[in-house]
């Protein structure tokens, strides 16, 4: 008689059977398997707390490798402790993304792209877990520092996170914090608030103060006063201008017949001058002649008896306007009055 299957026996292997095909399903249908890696290392210059084993090492957000192993290492030549991390980047991918042409072995390609300006930096996945990667960034400007304390990899250079330089100015700004000295500080304050409570309590600064609100107050009556007169202290100044506007108007109106007169005056003078220089001549004519020009009806003597009639006029006129500018100066602004 045949023995009985163990049902139990046969779920196990059924079971195994399906977890194998599932795991191999997993890694052979995503290639990783037969894909191409190289292994490096990076030494960071800061702390690496964060950073586990299997952490992803991107480029432009784009996985590109993964971290294989972190160590512990001392550096022979500073005792310094260093903490040397080894990744494994994928062949294909760093090419798609940089367009690379397979020139020599991979890592001659990464060498040369050091030499381009490949960086390696600590970047968080999340600042709420503090976990992190490795972000590959282009940056040809920063320096290349390599320690070259492993032969078996090559080195890819790395540069400060941005985070770091964050916490290295909030710890230097600590330092500068500290190196205040606060006791001085705070001994001056006090001199300093004594001194202004002293100066608050003294008598002068009260009668000072008092001074003052009595200024203002005097100040603001003499504006409410200039308030209530505004509209009138307006009218009268807008009364002053018209009032000189006239005036000036007047003046122009009277410069020009007072300059008439004074003109008219200037020409009989000028006449009268004439007429004697006529006369004179007819002096020094002859010696005969001086008879007749002493009668009654010769012409010098009608010239003479017109030229001191001229001038009789003349000087009359003359002191009139003498007269009537000094009885009205004013004329000389208003003009004559009609």
């Amino acid at each position: 008689m045949s023995k009985q299957a163990n049902p139990t026996l046969i779920g196990v292997f059924v079971l195994g059977a399906i977890m194998i095909a599932t795991i191999g399903i997993t890694i052979f249908g995503s290639g990783r398997w037969f894909s191409e890696k190289s292994e490096f290392v990076i030494y960071f210059d800061e702390s690496v707390n964060g950073l586990s084993i299997g952490a992803l090492v991107k480029m432009q957000g784009v996985p590109i490798g993964a971290v294989t192993d972190i160590q512990v290492q001392l550096d022979p030549n500073t005792k310094k402790i260093l903490t040397p991390v080894f990744i494994e980047i994928e062949h294909q991918k760093y090419k798609q993304l940089l367009q690379f042409e397979a020139l020599g072995s991979e890592q001659g390609i990464m060498q040369q792209l050091v030499g381009n300006g490949l960086r390696m930096q600590l970047q968080y996945t999340s600042l709420v877990t503090g976990k992190l990667y490795i972000e590959s960034l282009l940056k040809p400007e920063s320096p290349v520092k390599l320690l070259h304390l492993n032969t078996q990899f090559t080195e890819l250079p790395s540069i400060t996170s941005s985070s770091q330089k964050v916490q290295k100015n909030l710890a230097d700004a600590m330092q500068e914090f500290q190196k205040i000295p606060f006791q001085e500080v705070f001994v001056e304050l006090l001199v300093t608030i004594k001194s202004i409570k002293k100066i608050a309590e003294s008598e002068d600064l009260q009668l000072a103060i008092y001074g003052f609100a009595a200024s203002l107050k005097e100040l603001q009556g003499i504006l409410t006063s200039f308030n209530r007169h505004s509209d009138a202290i307006a009218l009268h100044a807008e009364k002053t201008l018209k009032h000189s506007g006239q005036a000036m108007q007047k003046l122009d109106q009277s410069i020009e017949p007072l300059m008439a007169e004074v003109q008219t005056t200037l020409a009989s003078a000028n006449h009268t001058l004439a007429n004697t220089d006529k006369t004179l001549a007819q002096f020094s004519n002859t010696a005969e002649d001086v008879g007749a020009v002493f009668s009654d009806d010769a012409l010098l003597q009608q010239n003479l008896n017109n030229t001191l009639d001229e001038l009789a006029r003349s000087a009359k006129s003359l002191r009139r306007l003498t007269d009537y500018l000094q009885r009205h100066p004013e004329a000389l602004i208003r003009g004559k009055g009609r």
